[in-house]
Parts: structure tokens; C-alpha cells; sequence
């Protein structure tokens, strides 16, 4: 079985540049065993490169996932987070803080026509089509920014 994990590391971290490089190694070594399991007890897959990347890819969304829910994980007891029903617990679960906290990233890494395009869509509840009126452009121009901008979103949560 001949895995070539530094291209794995590699492309681990330039798809996912915001993760703790810990997060990263789990991902690897959890896919290499998948691989060596998968291996021995099925016939081994075509592309051994292919599947191990999109195992440990698969690994890494679900630790974004689980990184989402939580603010304070690595403070709680087993392997980093605690059950909810704990009240003991000093974990804090706020959905506002983690939604502002992201929104906040992705619309000050944005160009400022996209940001300023969201700000007043999402935040201020302004349609698309006054928009459009305050900035003396067409209603298919505004649709058009407001996909790209949500496109550029798209690729900064990952």
C-alpha cells in the first residue's frame, strides 16, 4: 500500500487553510487506516491516491462541522466536547456569537461592491430591487453581483 501523504498534506491544507494543522494529521492517519482496512478486508480500491483523498476530505468536513457548533470545544471533557445536557459544563453554544463571528470573516476578506451588496441585503432586509435603485443599476446587475458574491462566500467557508 503506497500512499503518498505529504501531497495529501498538501492538498489538505490549501483546501482547508483555516484548520489546525492537529486536524489535519487526524485526517491523513484516518484515512490511511480506512484505506489499509478497506484493503484487507475487500479487494484494495483502483486509484489508492484518489480514495484517501476524498476520505480524508470527507474527515476534514466533519471536523469543520463539529468546529462550527462549538466555541469553546477544547476546554470540555471526553476527546474535546462535552453532552449539552451538562450544566456543569463551561461550554458555551451560541448560535448569533458563531454566525457573526463567520459573516464577519467572510464580509471583511470580500471586495467591497460584494460586501456592501450583502450588508445591505442581508443585514439591513433591503430587495434586491431597491438596491438596484439606490445605486443607479439595472435589477439583473444587482442578481448577477449578488450570486458572485454569495459564490465568493461559498469558497471562503471552506
Amino acid at each position: 500500500m503506497n500512499v503518498d501523504r505529504n501531497e495529501l498534506y498538501r492538498h489538505l491544507t490549501r483546501k482547508y487553510t483555516g484548520m489546525r494543522h492537529d486536524d489535519v494529521h487526524e485526517a491523513v492517519q484516518y484515512a490511511v487506516v480506512v484505506a489499509y482496512e478497506t484493503s484487507v478486508l475487500r479487494e484494495p480500491p483502483h486509484n489508492l491516491q484518489a480514495y484517501v483523498t476524498t476520505v480524508a476530505s470527507r474527515a476534514m468536513s466533519r471536523a469543520i462541522t463539529l468546529s462550527r457548533r462549538f466555541v469553546h470545544p477544547e476546554r470540555d471533557m471526553y476527546d474535546g466536547w462535552a453532552s449539552l445536557e451538562d450544566a456543569d459544563s463551561p461550554l458555551i453554544t451560541v448560535e448569533a456569537h458563531e454566525t457573526n463571528v463567520d459573516a464577519e470573516r467572510v464580509i471583511t476578506s470580500m471586495p467591497n461592491t460584494y460586501a456592501s451588496l450583502l450588508r445591505k441585503h442581508y443585514m439591513e432586509g433591503l430587495p434586491l430591487e431597491q438596491i438596484a435603485k439606490q445605486e443607479g443599476v439595472s435589477p439583473e446587475c444587482v442578481r448577477k453581483r449578488h450570486e458572485r458574491a454569495l459564490k465568493h462566500a461559498r469558497k471562503l467557508f471552506l
